[in-house]
């Protein structure tokens, strides 16, 4: 059964967007097809995710995160545009405030007047002079159709837009310091058995070769012995790199690049993984950071076509002021002036420039729709490949766990056989190292189940406080 998708807000959003803007065409089914069982020991509710680093149950996970939320280069880059355009929000609305500055003006003028009577150059205006001054002039466009409160609208999407940028940035950061964490444990873990499949190709390779000095074996067996050490060796080698290569990239990601590897030590510890709890896709739009700024931009998009529109009605600014000026010397006086003026401006020759705005400006708003239902679909499909990719690696765990089980016990079968000596060296080393090849598949399984659960944290939105009041 499919419903329509509702999210709190979205009638307002329809409501912004009829200015010849079309509403977001969106259904998305009732659940997910994927899903995830959880037993009763390992269930999470919704509101755990928002920290889901914390349900590993891993102090250096959760410690790893917390530096990178707080000390990686993208989380401080990402703090620092979200201040930007906290600062672009305080000054959206001064262009609608009243403007004006205070003017102050000193002066100092001599006066001398020539062939004029003995002590009467000072009746006709000879002398010093010193005149203080002083105006102030504001203009003030009143807001008879709802200029301001458009403008309001659009610079307060801008920001819970930044906002909501801010918050998928330090989601992914935190995703992608669990992912490498994993994805060294697990190169970690595959050395340990790599290790010791070159201890049984060395032990193999040197039977071979005994084989061949006693005549009891072939040069070619011998061969093919060699070959397989050589690629266990080629394997250590480059299981070694990538495992240097994910401590540096994990380095990185903390902002601590230029540090030494040693610095970061990586145990072999694969555990399971927590299961994510069964939220709705109605929830899951709700929790995405980059759906809900797809929503915010939409939301500015229609308050700039409103503005846009708006621009086509007359302004009426109201234009006061007050001066003064006082002279000092030689004959004191003051004189104070106060206007107040009103200008009424219709765009008639602008007309056609105002036309063309509003209709580039309409197809930004068109783009923006197309942008939220592209994003609210990229969600749904996110949220359900991941899901589907953790449902099936729990799946395949079990059943790699009861080979690698099955393996161990037959290897343990033929070790007691050689003890008792009815199984030969060659076999019982045959035995184990078909015993670890099914442990690095597991492995490497355990290593793609633990990065799946964290990618299906991240798809789900977790990792922040999805706060509905949050740029509404």
């Amino acid at each position: 059964m499919r419903k329509s998708l509702t999210l709190a807000g979205i009638l307002l959003l329809t409501g912004c967007v009829s200015n010849r803007l079309p509403a977001p065409e969106i259904t998305v089914p009732g659940q997910f097809e994927a899903q995830v069982e959880a037993s009763q020991s390992n269930a999470v509710s919704a509101q755990s995710i928002e920290q889901w680093w914390l349900l590993f149950d891993d102090a250096q996970l959760s410690s790893l995160v917390d530096q990178a939320l707080s000390d990686a280069p993208d989380a401080r880059t990402a703090l620092a545009r979200l201040r930007e355009a906290q600062a672009i929000r305080r000054g959206a609305l001064t262009p609608y405030d009243p403007q004006g500055n205070p003017g102050f003006s000193v002066s100092r003028s001599d006066t001398s007047v020539n062939g004029a009577p003995a002590g009467q150059d000072q009746l006709l205006g000879a002398g010093t002079s010193v005149a203080l001054g002083g105006s102030f002039n504001v203009s003030w466009e009143a807001d008879l159709f709802g200029r301001r409160s458009a403008a309001r609208g659009a610079a307060e999407a801008d920001l819970a837009a930044a906002r909501f940028v801010f918050e998928a940035t330090r989601l992914s950061l935190a995703a992608n310091v669990a992912t490498q964490l994993f994805a060294a444990r697990g190169l970690a873990g595959q050395i340990v058995e790599a290790q010791e499949t070159l201890r049984i190709a060395q032990e193999l390779a040197r039977i071979g070769r005994l084989r061949v000095t006693s005549g009891l074996g072939s040069g070619s067996d011998a061969a093919r012995l060699d070959t397989q050490l050589a690629n266990a060796q080629s394997d250590l080698v480059n299981l070694r790199s990538q495992f240097s290569i994910a401590r540096r990239t994990l380095l990185v990601l903390l902002g601590r690049g230029t540090d030494g590897l040693d610095t970061l030590p990586i145990a072999a510890v694969l555990p399971m993984p927590p299961r994510p709890p069964a939220l709705t896709p109605a929830d899951v739009m709700m929790r995405r950071p980059d759906v809900r700024e797809a929503e915010q931009r939409l939301r500015a998009a229609a308050g700039n076509l409103k503005l846009d529109q708006l621009a086509l009605f007359p302004r009426l600014t109201l234009q006061p002021g007050a001066s003064f000026t006082r002279v000092l010397d030689p004959a004191a006086y003051a004189t104070s002036v106060w206007t107040l003026a009103a200008g009424l401006f219709v765009p008639i020759l602008d007309r056609p420039r105002l036309l063309s705005q509003i209709g580039a400006q309409t197809a930004r708003g068109e783009q923006a729709v197309i942008a939220y239902e592209q994003a609210v679909q990229a969600a749904y499909g996110d949220a359900e490949n991941s899901l589907t990719a953790l449902s099936a690696d729990l799946d395949r765990l079990d059943y790699l766990i009861l080979a690698e089980q099955r393996a161990q016990f037959a290897f343990s079968a033929q070790q007691q056989g050689y003890k008792a000596g009815i199984v030969d060296l060659d076999t019982l080393l045959q035995t184990e190292q078909a015993w670890r090849a099914a442990r690095i598949a597991l492995v490497a399984l355990k290593t793609s189940t633990l990065t799946n659960a964290v990618t299906s944290f991240k798809a789900l939105g977790g990792g922040w406080n999805p706060d509905p009041s949050s740029g509404s």
